[in-house]
């Protein structure tokens, strides 16, 4: 990824692992440049390294 394929720190996104198929949700820590799952059932912190792709979730309301 390049600096301008990151999200805004504290987004909402779906990411997907370069080393998996199933997409997770979560947020972006742009100050730590981690992709945080948001139901783990344990806290999970992804590196920015290990994304292939990722995605705004739209706002609802």
């Amino acid at each position: 990824m390049t600096q301008s394929d990151i999200p805004e720190n504290g987004a909402s996104v779906k990411f997907l692992r370069i080393d998996e198929d199933e997409w997770r949700e979560g947020e972006y820590d742009g100050e730590n440049h981690l992709f945080i799952e948001i139901y783990a059932l344990e806290p999970a912190t992804h590196n920015m390294e290990d994304i292939k792709e990722w995605k705004y979730i739209p706002e609802i309301g």
